[in-house]
């Protein structure tokens, strides 16, 4: 079965051990299969790597400054928790801890990516800096190589413009240096997505049905669609591709209780930790997961093929 693990505060910070579900949270991990950890990447050889940068804003959105809504209220919790006992009898509202309470966040504007990266986008990266490819080395099984949709810096032709996986925090932070940008912090990501009143979707309350990619089992190329693919699925900002698709990493480190704590202007996540977080769902998960305030988080080294990223930037005209 597709191991989805959920977060327990007992297990998240006294024992540790991780436990799974069918619902909350997802990793497709190699067509259903876990597979080797990898050793962090060297971060000074990443660095070096991104010394020439091949600048690229072309496709970037402007979030204007101002306040929106960022997390859920318990009202909201209990819809959450109503809305995932559809797919999983087990969930608890305890589940959704990490997205109360809610607050009014200021941001100044920003630029952020219009579509996630893309395989050929990221290949340009590859090619010019001789970073490693977007593939798990590590399988020892035909089953854990199906995950891989890359055969060293080749792939086929029909991924070229679906987002690229089998990246780790280190190789999505690396690419966006390199194009002169960086990762988008939590509160930008959840802004660009939600708007200024705090969507529940990107583009609102309806379902998911022809405005992401999810709900789906592992097909090789067919699993994942192009980044634009569909026109109803933009946010308020026309940022596509939010929810659904592949998890995206974020600059911030997860922490269960920064909400609590978090600044109210331009905040930034905790200065250490030992996850980092993703949003926005992926190719298997269902809408439950897909909600635009819903947090989940992953160890920066591991790569899985249901996660990619976007890249932001400060706004140059501030």
């Amino acid at each position: 079965m597709m191991a989805r693990f959920l977060f327990s505060f007992f297990v998240c910070f006294f024992s540790l051990v991780w436990f799974f579900s069918a619902t909350s949270v997802a990793f497709a991990i190699h067509n259903e299969e876990d597979h080797n950890k990898e050793l962090p990447d060297n971060q000074q050889e990443a660095l070096a790597k991104v010394s020439f940068r091949k600048a690229d804003n072309s496709m970037m959105i402007r979030v204007p400054m101002g306040t929106f809504k960022m997390g859920s209220s318990f009202v909201e919790n209990k819809r959450h928790l109503k809305k995932c006992r559809k797919y999983d009898k087990s969930c608890e509202l305890w589940w959704f801890n990490d997205e109360y309470p809610d607050k009014l966040i200021f941001l100044d504007s920003y630029l952020i990516d219009r579509y996630e990266v893309t395989n050929e986008k990221y290949l340009e990266f590859v090619l010019a800096t001789g970073h490693r490819f977007a593939l798990d080395e590590t399988c020892e099984t035909d089953k854990c190589r199906e995950g891989n949709l890359w055969e060293g810096s080749s792939f086929p032709s029909r991924i070229k413009r679906q987002p690229v996986t089998q990246v780790s925090w280190f190789d999505a932070d690396a690419y966006c240096r390199w194009r002169g940008k960086r990762l988008p912090s939590e509160a930008e990501w959840e802004k660009a997505a939600r708007g200024p009143s705090g969507n529940l979707y990107p583009w609102g309350a309806e379902s998911p049905k022809n405005r992401a990619t999810y709900g789906r089992k592992w097909r090789g190329v067919f699993t994942m669609t192009d980044v634009g693919t569909y026109s109803q699925g933009s946010s308020l900002y026309g940022v596509y591709d939010m929810a659904g698709n592949v998890w995206e990493w974020v600059d911030d480190w997860y922490d269960l209780k920064y909400y609590n704590w978090r600044r109210k202007k331009n905040p930034r996540g905790p200065a250490e930790g030992e996850f980092k977080v993703v949003r926005g769902g992926s190719w298997v998960n269902h809408p439950d997961t897909l909600r635009s305030s819903f947090r989940r988080w992953s160890q920066p080294e591991v790569r899985f093929n249901d996660t990619g990223f976007r890249c932001a930037k400060k706004d140059e005209n501030l």
